[in-house]
């Protein structure tokens, strides 16, 4: 056989798909089939993956540029400047086109169980319907060629209508950066709406599709109550600095706002530039919000670990419930839908695990092209009551932004689902570093040590979050979601990994299903033509504007006249007020502060001053002690005076005062310094609280408390620090000086229990409140333990939600009503009456200013234990009054 046929034939050999080639191996076993590519309608590759080898194993002599050049380019010509589009779907000037309104908001509802009736079966159902579909992983069903050009997703898209949208991306890349931007502000006709009162156009976004659906985030939970809620890869925090401040400005709200909101916020984010700025967050209280990385420490949610701590920290803060509301605007991650995948399917898995039953979850996404993000949907849509897709007026019209909204979290479960515990193997658990996680794309980001160690000491440090007693679902089909997202999660990393050249083997094939189904049987009759006719209409609607941009990028003089009435009339919609942002907290504006509060706090080129309190607000440096004579007098009315339990510092190292003193917070939460936090002894003299932990309780700006620092003990029996609250005058700027005492004491309940965050370093607490009779009933119930500051054990009482508790070291008695009226118990009823000593008039109901305000609500001191012999203390005077109403 000559040389010349032996090279032929070895050639042909190396060539021959049939021969020891492991990738045309699984192009056949994925149904390939010779002259045609993958996919049902032959539309995928034709030939197999090329194996990617890291560059440290690359032999010598290798070419730098095979990678790319076995990559294939998507090659458009594009439009030369001054080009006028003229695709299907390109702008023009043309009149009989509807001007664009602020009713413009595109909503694409879906459910596959809108016909399902019984509400009962609907979590077996739900169940049954999952199980059928999911695909594994590894299967090959789920796997295929990685995804590199975008032109080739048409299987929910006409490829015309595609390729004209690319066709209009591609030629504005030819115009320059400064033209592209000044043409988006001058052809976006809702540009001018802008961030508003909120630190970004995240918030505005929120605001937009909350008043879309009738408060469906902000009124998820009844006002009265704590509206829970998770922010997912949302930093800066746009999206919780607008839901914490509408929660306190309802919708439809004629009145002024008289509670501090009922809300509290749970936010993971990626630690470095795309971190929560917690220093930009003034319109909502930033006191209410608390930032958690993780086991890991660094936010990332593709991590189990930090999807597993995550879950139990909402456990314990929420008592195993669950979050009302969970979104995420992944503002810190390259979001397009090839790469960030793995983001999607991480911001599903994470919203599945800390939502409580009929819990609604919001996500940001951008093409929906792929069979992934079609399938990541799909499965949603079985543990939801019905979803929606929506691009709002405030998300740009040329970008391929919109929103995954699903509402009415179906299981048969009382509370939230959990994560189950990251198993030793996973590929995330022993990672050493942050590079697998997704990178921001932002500036390079410089933060101060304390701010991040602030950080870190309100997410307890260690994330020790072992309170929580939470069951995890594995059973219901939340539970079995997650468990299968949680698998895709993993096979992601390792191809990561792979590509990274960390992994001995290199991953030829992509995960790009995540469940199969029939598209024309069953439930799921129709969401494959839902899927494309929403992608179809969104799309035409992008090159529009796409369209529009090119010709606005090409002529600088052109604008669009609608911005700035299309702006007032959004504004108007979604009840958001046109007032300038200001610098500092939302009580401190110069629109919202009250006339008292601007009294006090003086701005100045030196930084915020503060100048003496008025009389009718300050409080006495020494109370008055009350005395064994005093319990003789006829004006002495055990049912009259309200007890306070009051504790103290036992040990007091920093000088921290120990008499009650007037604080004033000028906010900031506990990331700013100390110079947000005064105290004053006199209203005169202002000083900083030096708190050992160095960061402050979470008294919300605008806020003059009367107020004393005390010890703390946790569980363990560390020493904390804590501001209890004996009075106040004004809540978050709220005047609440004209309530009853017993008023004013439930705001700064309402208070306390809205920020007693699981693990917080220095808490603010609302002290045991009871009418004096009452006390031997408490005293009673006061539980001996052990305390890090007495060599015995010694009666405590349970301060916080996390177990922390207090010794008791005396008593305030609280004189709330104004002479000559006074409060008895009736003999034949039993019940409590006010009675006039001046005229002998006995009613029931309270007569008209018989409740004392703040400026003349009187103040008595007992001992918990009586220092010398003969004098007064707690225990004598209880066992008085218990002998009096005998």
């Amino acid at each position: 056989m000559d040389s010349e046929h032996l090279l032929s034939t070895r050639k042909r050999k190396a060539d021959d798909y049939h021969l020891g080639s492991k990738g045309w191996d699984l192009m056949k076993r994925m149904g390939w089939i010779e002259g045609k590519g993958l996919g049902a309608q032959g539309q995928g590759r034709t030939q197999p993956v090329q194996a990617k080898v890291p560059k440290k194993r690359q032999g010598l002599g290798v070419a730098s540029s095979a990678a790319e050049a076995a990559t294939p380019s998507l090659c458009f010509r594009v439009l030369e400047v001054s080009e006028v589009p003229m695709g299907p779907h390109a702008w023009s000037e043309d009149p009989e086109i509807p001007p664009p309104s602020a009713d413009d908001d595109r909503v694409y509802p879906w459910s596959r169980w809108s016909n399902f009736s019984d509400a009962a079966e609907l979590p077996a159902a739900a169940l049954k319907a999952l199980q059928t579909v999911l695909l594994q992983p590894d299967s090959l069903q789920a796997l295929g060629p990685p995804i590199e050009r975008m032109d080739t997703q048409t299987r929910y898209c006409s490829e015309e209508l595609l390729i004209e949208m690319l066709f209009y991306k591609n030629s504005l890349d030819k115009r320059g950066r400064d033209a592209i931007t000044s043409a988006r502000i001058r052809s976006n006709p809702y540009e001018n709406v802008r961030s508003g009162i909120f630190m970004n156009r995240a918030a505005m976004k929120m605001a937009n599709m909350d008043a879309l659906f009738n408060g469906l985030f902000s009124q998820a939970a009844p006002p009265n109550e704590i509206l829970h809620f998770a922010d997912i890869c949302a930093g800066p925090g746009g999206f919780s600095e607008y839901l914490t401040w509408r929660r306190g400005h309802p919708f439809n709200s004629t009145s002024p706002t008289h509670h501090f909101p009922h809300i509290r916020g749970y936010g993971m984010t990626l630690t470095g530039p795309c971190d929560f700025k917690m220093e930009k967050f003034v319109a909502g209280p930033a006191e209410t919000f608390h930032p958690f990385y993780g086991s890991a420490k660094d936010g990332d949610i593709t991590k189990w670990e930090n999807l597993a701590s995550f879950a139990q920290f909402v456990a314990h803060n929420t008592g195993d419930k669950g979050v009302h509301v969970g979104f995420d605007v992944s503002d810190a991650y390259n979001l397009q839908e090839v790469k960030s995948k793995h983001i999607y399917l991480c911001q599903c898995l994470c919203a599945l695990t800390l939502l409580r039953p009929g819990g609604c979850f919001v996500t940001k996404l951008f093409d929906i092209f792929t069979d992934f993000s079609v399938d990541l949907i799909w499965l949603m849509s079985h543990v939801f009551k019905r979803i929606k897709l929506i691009k709002p007026i405030s998300s740009r019209p040329a970008n391929s932004e919109r929103y995954l909204l699903c509402e009415g979290l179906i299981t048969s479960n009382p509370g939230m689902a959990g994560c189950p515990k990251a198993p030793p193997s996973c590929s995330t658990a022993n990672s050493s570093s942050v590079n697998s996680a997704p990178q921001c794309s932002k500036a390079p980001f410089k933060k101060s040590i304390s701010q991040r160690a602030n950080a870190v000491k309100r997410s307890g440090g260690n994330s020790d979050v072992s309170g929580s007693t939470l069951q995890v679902d594995t059973a219901s089909a939340v539970g079995v979601l997650i468990k299968h997202l949680l698998a895709v999660s993993e096979g992601l990393h390792k191809r990561r990994k792979a590509e990274k050249g960390e992994e001995e083997t290199s991953l030829l094939f992509d995960i790009l299903r995540l469940a199969h189904y029939e598209e024309k049987t069953g439930p799921s009759e129709g969401f494959a033509d839902f899927i494309t006719s929403v992608n179809e209409e969104l799309a035409s609607h992008q090159c529009l504007y796409l369209s529009k941009m090119i010709i606005f990028a090409d002529n600088g003089a052109k604008e669009d006249d609608s911005r700035d009435d299309l702006r007032v009339a959004c504004l108007k919609k979604w009840q958001i007020p046109e007032v300038a942002r200001g610098p500092c907290s939302w009580p401190l504006w110069s629109s919202n502060i009250p006339p008292i509060l601007k009294s006090i706090i003086r701005e100045s080129s030196k930084g915020t001053m503060l100048n003496n309190l008025p009389r009718n607000l300050c409080r006495p440096t020494n109370i008055t002690l009350l005395t064994k004579d005093d319990l003789s007098r006829s004006s002495f009315s055990p049912h009259s005076l309200y007890a306070v339990v009051l504790s103290e510092l036992l040990l007091n190292s920093s000088n921290l005062p120990k008499q009650p003193v007037m604080v004033i917070s000028l906010g900031g939460g506990s990331a700013q310094g100390k110079e947000n936090l005064k105290y004053s002894c006199d209203g005169k003299k202002w000083s900083d609280i030096s708190w050992p932990e160095e960061i402050h309780p979470r008294l919300p700006a605008g806020s003059l408390v009367w107020a004393l620092v005390i010890n703390t003990y946790s569980p363990d029996r560390l020493r904390k620090h804590a501001l209890m609250l004996l009075d106040a005058a004004f809540i978050y700027g709220i005047d609440i000086q004209s309530l009853s005492y017993g008023e004013r004491m439930r705001h700064i309940r309402d208070l306390c229990n809205t920020v007693d965050f699981v693990n917080d370093s220095v808490k603010i607490i609302s002290p045991p409140l009871l009418l004096l009779p009452q006390m031997q009933a408490f005293m009673q119930q006061l539980t001996l333990l052990p305390c890090k500051d007495a060599p015995n054990k010694v009666p405590m009482f349970v301060a916080t939600t996390d177990g922390c508790t207090c010794a008791p070291k005396g008593l305030l008695l609280v004189k709330h009503l104004a002479s000559p009226w006074s409060m008895r118990r009736s003999r034949g009823t039993g019940f409590l009456y006010y009675f006039n000593e001046q005229t002998c008039e006995s009613v029931y109901a309270a007569p008209p200013g018989v409740e004392l305000p703040f400026s003349q609500t009187l103040f008595l001191r007992v001992p918990w234990r009586a220092e010398h012999d003969g004098e007064l203390d707690a225990p004598y005077l209880i066992e008085h009054c218990h002998r009096t109403q005998l």
